[in-house]
């Protein structure tokens, strides 16, 4: 696979990244506000576990959609074991921002780093995410956080609790580490954290992220559609992320981006297909490519629904050209399995 050539740069690149900062242990985390440093007491691992509801908890790793990866090898940047699958590459042909998926074990966490700007989105699972001189945050599946750059933070696993999040980072950044000291067991069961103030999922969701309201009728869509906007304008520099999610059977027709795609898919069953070459079958944490000018369609299977996140690349080049469908007899062909 074209992501697994340089996994070796990745890992090492992690050193310089919010889940991999190398530097070396010290006794105590840093000083986050007044009343935590003063309070250790006051909020128990118990407490915690009280304000934690049991939605979203994953109690084993089968409860993940997205790939784990490999173990993350890096002495003294973690606490406890996290995991790392490198999902887009940083290159020329798409120059889309570095994108992995972190998996952490229930209390695994990093150390407090800082890096250059990064989006998280939350993957599955329940986790913490907190900046220095801030309340840390409980994250849940869906959330979407921005840590812009030189930003000293921490993030990991709730304690009862794995945790998956994709992040999208900068890994041009120039800046300091951070202070790269651990979050201390008495630090992390002492937390007094707070509801990610900005959730945008809704209770009644089915998805991973948040669905839009209305579907959508488009002559270039075989069925109805629901888009909405994951995240615009960012600190890790990525263009705008947007969510598709396609009714059970719906495709779209041949089209070219001038600028090229990339799509995750994070929900479902679903297909992407590049003129001449064999169909894809899409599952959740899968990505499909689909360089500048070439022709391809995508869409969900028969039986399911099917979400992805969209991602026009090179958004400088824009453009899209829309042409017919795959017919309804090739349409019942496809396989639902890889």
């Amino acid at each position: 696979m074209r992501k697994a050539a340089t996994i070796l740069a990745i890992l090492l690149s992690l050193t310089l990244s919010a889940c991999g900062s190398s530097g070396g242990q010290a006794s105590d985390a840093p000083t986050v506000s007044a009343e935590q440093s003063a309070n250790t007491g006051a909020s128990t691992l118990e407490d915690n576990k009280e304000l934690i509801s049991v939605s979203g908890v994953v109690k084993t790793s089968d409860g993940l959609t997205f790939p784990m990866g490999s173990a993350i090898n890096f002495p003294g940047a973690f606490t406890g074991i996290a995991y790392i699958a490198p999902l887009i590459n940083n290159d020329e042909e798409y120059n889309f921002p570095q994108t992995n998926n972190v998996t952490f074990e229930p209390g695994a966490r990093s150390n407090w780093h800082s890096h250059g700007g990064m989006v998280i989105l939350v993957t599955g699972g329940v986790g913490y995410y907190q900046e220095e001189g801030k309340a840390a945050q409980i994250i849940r599946e869906g959330d979407v956080i921005e840590c812009a750059p030189g930003v000293n933070h921490w993030h990991g696993a709730t304690p009862d609790s794995w945790f998956s999040q994709m992040v999208i980072y900068d890994v041009g950044y120039s800046g300091g580490k951070g202070s790269e000291e651990p979050v201390t067991d008495e630090y992390y069961a002492n937390l007094d954290a707070k509801e990610y103030a900005g959730r945008k999922v809704t209770a009644d969701n089915k998805f991973m992220f948040q669905r839009g309201e209305q579907s959508m009728t488009m002559d270039t869509f075989s069925g109805p559609v629901y888009l909405s906007s994951i995240i615009g304008e960012n600190v890790a520099g990525a263009p705008g992320l947007h969510y598709v999610v396609f009714e059970p059977g719906v495709i779209n027709n041949w089209h070219t981006h001038v600028g090229g795609q990339i799509l995750i898919a994070t929900d479902g069953i679903g297909y992407h297909q590049i003129m001449g070459r064999p169909v894809e079958v899409l599952y959740p944490g899968d990505v499909a490519f689909c360089p500048p000018g070439l022709k391809h369609w995508h869409g969900g299977s028969a039986d399911t629904s099917f979400a992805h996140i969209a991602v026009n690349t090179n958004p400088e080049r824009s453009g899209v050209e829309w042409f017919d469908r795959i017919s309804e007899e090739k349409y019942s062909q496809l396989p639902t399995e890889k």
